[in-house]
């Protein structure tokens, strides 16, 4: 079922957010986020593009299989915890940016080895998460792998029906709350593919609601 339309809550109260993020998810997140790291990070010294960083949870696992992460998020507070959780590691392995994902496109062309985001393009308009794929395919090399996993419609009448109905209130009280939700993607794969990605995997969890996309720079 659909648990994230609390996002923008949680994202206020930074440090409840991976505690949060946990249980909204049922524990997926970590499988998640442990399915995201393996795929980026194909060699050791890979470099990443992290996309919307949060609490450095995903960084964390990134830079643990030999990773240079740029973790990219527009919330000052996310970022020094983010900071705080990796302050013991190598001062190269991880370099924070405060600034937001559609201000990628100011890092150098085929930069990258890989491109990775969790839960975080669903916040954008279908045009934000479009612009955005484009830059991740501007820097990052040929060849290079992008990672996506995030909220989205599932698949069939009845997946998508109780989606609607646990969706709804929650949906309600974010907006009554932060003045904004989080809206499910309706095609993650053909999104990637429409900016010139090459798609390799899909995967989804809770009743199709999460999904992780792989894809390739095309070279």
């Amino acid at each position: 079922m659909s648990t994230l339309a609390l996002m923008r809550l949680l994202e206020s109260a930074p440090a409840r957010y991976d505690v949060g993020v946990r249980a909204l998810t049922l524990g997926k997140v970590d499988q998640i986020r442990d399915s995201l790291a393996e795929a980026a990070v194909q060699s050791h010294g890979a470099r990443v593009l992290e996309i919307g960083c949060g609490t450095g949870a995903l960084t964390e696992k990134l830079i643990a299989r030999g990773a240079h992460v740029t973790a990219v998020d527009q919330n000052p507070e996310m970022v020094e915890r983010a900071r705080a959780r990796l302050a013991d590691s190598s001062p190269d392995a991880v370099t924070f940016v405060e600034r937001t994902a559609s201000e990628i496109d100011s890092f150098p062309e085929r930069s990258f080895d890989a491109v990775v985001g969790s839960l975080s393009l669903s916040e954008m308009s279908e045009r934000e998460r479009a612009f955005v794929l484009n830059c991740a395919q501007r820097v990052l090399r040929p060849g290079g792998v992008i990672a996506i996993a995030d909220e989205v419609r599932p698949r069939g009448f009845i997946n998508s029906a109780l989606q609607a109905v646990v969706r709804g209130p929650q949906a309600v009280l974010a907006w009554l709350m932060v003045g904004s939700i989080s809206r499910p993607i309706p095609d993650l794969a053909a999104e990637l593919a429409a900016a010139g990605f090459v798609i390799h995997s899909e995967r989804r969890w809770l009743l199709e609601t999460l999904a992780m996309v792989v894809a390739e720079r095309r070279s």
